[in-house]
């Protein structure tokens, strides 16, 4: 691990779904660290989401992998975040991990075809459809089996 000082990259404010559809504020605070090895370009892209019930921090190669680690544990509390990164019908493309660092998703219309433009991870909009990790890596999985040319 790099001795690099992490940079902050933003604050979200979020609501956070319970099992009888209360909705509960949460923050998101993000953090990031980028430096070159020999073995090439290494990132850590950091994710702490705070709630009346605790906090829960994570940290992966990007922030969409961050986040269905927070996601993940957040489903021990019964808690759903209520925005486009836990929502159905998003796809992450290489194109979202290398130019946004894994925060960019495009949101899939009921025909299936790619909405422009691309989402912010922590935003929401009517559409969002908020499910578990598992619920929307099958949906991406049948997605990119249908679609993909």
């Amino acid at each position: 691990m790099s001795k690099v000082p992490e940079r902050s990259v933003g604050q979200y404010e979020i609501q956070l779904k319970d099992v009888d559809d209360h909705l509960l504020p949460a923050t998101i605070e993000l953090g990031c660290r980028d430096w070159t090895e020999d073995s090439g370009r290494c990132t850590e892209c950091r994710i702490s989401l705070r709630w009346a019930g605790g906090v829960i921090e994570n940290t992966d190669w990007h922030f969409f992998e961050s986040f269905k680690k927070v996601r993940e544990q957040l489903s021990l509390h019964s808690l759903l975040p209520v925005c486009y990164g836990a929502s159905r019908r998003v796809i992450l493309t290489g194109m979202g991990i290398d130019m946004a660092l894994g925060r960019k998703v495009y949101r899939v219309g009921e025909d299936g075809q790619l909405i422009r433009p691309t989402a912010d991870i922590f935003k929401t909009g009517d559409d969002v459809e908020p499910v578990s990790v598992k619920d929307q890596e099958i949906f991406q999985d049948e997605w990119w089996k249908l679609f993909r040319k």
